[in-house]
């Protein structure tokens, strides 16, 4: 895991215990140069298939449409709500977190 990763887990630790306790399934920080999981509450196999469809496919299509559409605007958030979870994916320069509700 690179340095700006770890430290961001280790000043956000009293959010991510936030997050972990309110009807939250879980949740997946995943490093965007590796596309690797670097932290989560899932087993591997679960945080592995997160990563490599939201984060891989979804994410970076949902960027692709916010650039086409305004060259000047950037992905902030994203929402994805299906009949049993929702999904709040939220992608950043270095990483990508994902929260299961």
């Amino acid at each position: 895991m690179n340095r700006i990763l770890e430290d961001v887990i280790h000043k956000n630790a009293d959010t991510i215990e936030r997050i972990t306790s309110e009807n939250t399934m879980g949740y997946v920080v995943a490093d965007n140069s590796t596309h690797s999981v670097a932290e989560t509450s899932f087993d591997n196999t679960g945080a592995l298939a997160i990563v490599k469809h939201l984060h891989g496919v979804l994410v970076s299509s949902c960027q692709s449409v916010v650039r086409d559409l305004d060259p000047t605007n950037k992905l902030c958030f994203l929402r994805v709500a299906t009949r049993k979870f929702e999904y709040l994916v939220a992608p950043e320069e270095d990483f990508t977190i994902t929260v299961l509700q």
